[in-house]
């Protein structure tokens, strides 16, 4: 059975739900760039519909593309006809052992259900000395209200005897923890930090529409009162929904390398 969590749902409205903010866009993209050469034939695992992978194409990367969702791939297929997909589970890649310089993932390894498997498989299909780059685009770099808005959220979900946590990887200590096991070298490159601007409505709206995996799978009912339940906690929280904030946040990239 495969636990990882395929975002076939999401397809038609995740471009609108996740932008592509300019500092990513511009140092973001060219960073990896920089990491990887202008020669390196690169693997996108989960590529989804080409967030990242479409800005490195458009720059002349060679690059592949993998996903579990075939809706996600034709979104990014209907904006660059000419990219190079497959449908993979990141535990089972179709490519040979040895083959690419360089492994992109994205806000994937707390989808992917046997994430440690699937950096056995990154190893595997990685050129001796090729780099793995786990790239967070918008880490919190501070306390931010979006983060406790969510664990309100989760924790009256969990208290009510659901599990919201996401099927893979829980954190970055868990992922690099098992990196370490593996005998590999990390270093964290923070590309850059901006600040994304929201208000508290236009939070609490990606929680009533569902933009966030983590609801997904909550039925329907016990859906809608949590979310009655964290308008209500807001509403107490909070002199005005419309109340602004400024997030610092930032594009960070850990290089890892495979010992041969």
């Amino acid at each position: 059975m495969n636990t990882s969590q395929s975002f076939d749902r999401a397809a038609s409205i995740y471009d609108q739900t996740r932008p592509l903010p300019e500092p990513t866009a511009t140092h973001g993209i060219q960073a990896i760039l920089d990491i990887v050469g202008s020669d390196a034939l690169i693997l996108d695992a989960g590529t989804g519909t080409g967030r990242i992978s479409i800005p490195l194409l458009e720059r002349g990367a060679g690059l592949v593309g993998c996903d579990l969702s075939m809706k996600m791939m034709r979104r990014l297929q209907e904006k660059f006809p000419y990219a190079q997909l497959a449908q993979a589970d990141a535990v089972n890649l179709p490519f040979p052992t040895n083959y690419f310089d360089a492994l992109l993932t994205v806000h994937v390894m707390h989808l992917v259900g046997p994430w440690r498997e699937a950096l056995r498989e990154f190893r595997r299909v990685l050129k001796p000395g090729g780099a793995y780059l786990n790239i967070r685009t918008y880490e919190p770099a501070g306390t931010s209200p979006r983060e406790q808005i969510r664990d309100f959220w989760r924790n009256w979900v969990s208290a009510r005897g659901l599990d919201v946590r996401h099927p893979g990887a829980q954190n970055r200590t868990e992922l690099l923890q098992e990196l370490q096991i593996m005998g590999t070298s990390v270093m964290e490159v923070e590309v850059v930090r901006y600040t994304h601007t929201y208000t508290i409505q236009e939070e609490l709206e990606r929680y009533q529409t569902r933009v966030y995996s983590d609801t997904w799978k909550i039925p329907d009912d016990l859906f809608e009162a949590s979310v009655q339940e964290l308008h209500a906690r807001l509403l107490g929280d909070y002199d005005s929904l419309e109340q602004q904030f400024e997030d610092e946040v930032r594009f960070a990239i850990d290089v890892v390398r495979f010992e041969s």
